[in-house]
């Protein structure tokens, strides 16, 4: 496909989208609706992870199934390129999430799930191909049976991996189906088994790699102390730029391995040194929305789905509020879901527009139509600024 000949909607559009967080960061407005949103439909679980409390959480809790679909209503009106993700505790727990996955797609929702793989076998797989999923992740922390295995439960590995296996084998039967990915949670435990899961997933048919960081607790993004279990002390961090080092020589010439940063953030991260100017989240990208209907974004909710519509939490001075602290948050966590770096620099973003089109035939009319777009935000911010003198 030529360059002239190449879609001129996406261009635009991330265009249009980048501007709008990058301002409605400026003006601590929101100028548009998340892009991530994340919907735990259950804390219940198959395993109790030793890095993970969600299941002590919130015990009973489970959103009704039409409030689900009244949600996911809501936010396919917002006419926005989003992406929705069904996470948990072990989200196929729920009867009804096949029917919550179809009803989300049917919007034409990017619709996501993740899973630890338990209960992924032939049958549900076949079922997981043809849900109109975009993505489904299978969480490994591991290379090897017994760090696995420590983390999460007996069993846990081989599940995994059979998921892996399963869903690559019902995508090849069906001849299309999500992106098969693999998330890995960068703890101690497993910091030298990191390259190597690399090439265990690989030949299992994943086509997308990603790493975090572990966190202390969910429910407090910005704790990073240096005593909290599973965390990186200073050994631990030898080996891990020796995982990295490995890991960037094989991402460069073989992707399948994707971050958002540069990753070697991630030892700045452990000893605690990332600063605001190496990472940021913007914090008008993400929502998330709990299985006991409470809405947030990092830190105290701001809304319940029980007593009012997406929309009204996403405007209470409550949202606002959670907004204020996000972005003056000190301690990034480089969990990549509450980031847009792309968004961060205005230069950068009309840079990337510029490069987009500059070998296009239309080049001349895409630029006039930007323009238009940049002359609406500038109206918005306009606006913005007359109701707060």
């Amino acid at each position: 496909m030529s360059a002239s000949t190449v879609p001129t909607f996406t261009q635009l559009k991330e265009f249009e989208e980048d501007l709008g967080y990058h301002f409605s960061e400026v003006l601590e407005a929101p100028l548009l609706k998340p892009h991530w949103i994340s919907i735990s439909l259950s804390h219940r679980c198959t395993y109790e992870c030793q890095m993970c409390g969600v299941v002590k959480l919130l015990k009973g809790h489970e959103l009704p199934t039409e409030l689900v679909k009244k949600t996911l209503d809501d936010i396919a009106a917002w006419r926005q390129d989003c992406v929705v993700l069904f996470t948990g505790g072990e989200c196929f727990l729920r009867k009804d999430a096949f029917e919550i996955f179809a009803h989300s797609a049917g919007l034409g929702l990017k619709t996501e799930a993740v899973s630890n793989g338990s209960l992924i076998d032939a049958a549900l797989a076949e079922r997981i191909v043809s849900s109109g999923l975009r993505n489904i992740a299978i969480s490994l922390d591991g290379a090897s049976e017994p760090t696995h295995d420590a983390i999460r439960q007996k069993g846990a590995f081989k599940k995994a991996l059979a998921a892996l296996k399963n869903l690559a084998e019902a995508k090849r039967r069906r001849g299309s189906g999500p992106k098969i990915s693999v998330w890995t949670t960068i703890m101690k435990e497993n910091v030298s088994e990191l390259y190597d899961i690399i090439g265990l997933v690989k030949g299992l048919g994943a086509e997308y790699l990603g790493y975090h960081p572990v966190v202390v607790a969910q429910a407090d993004m910005q704790n990073t102390s240096p005593d909290a279990p599973f965390w990186l002390k200073e050994g631990d961090l030898r080996e891990l730029r020796c995982q990295l080092d490995k890991i960037e020589a094989y991402r460069k010439e073989s992707g399948l391995v994707a971050c958002l940063h540069d990753p070697y953030l991630w030892i700045e991260h452990f000893q605690g040194a990332v600063t605001k100017q190496q990472w940021k989240c913007n914090p008008f990208v993400f929502l998330s929305i709990g299985p006991d209907g409470k809405v947030l974004s990092c830190g105290a909710s701001f809304g319940n789905l029980h007593e009012m519509s997406l929309d009204r939490c996403l405007a209470t001075k409550d949202a606002d509020g959670a907004r204020k602290l996000m972005k003056e948050c000190r301690k990034p966590c480089l969990q990549t879901c509450w980031a847009r770096p792309q968004s961060d620099c205005l230069p950068g973003i009309t840079r990337r527009f510029i490069d987009a089109v500059k070998t296009r035939e239309d080049r001349s009319q895409l630029t006039q139509e930007a323009l238009r777009i940049l002359e609406g935000f500038e109206q918005k911010v306009e606006r913005t600024m007359r109701c707060r003198r």
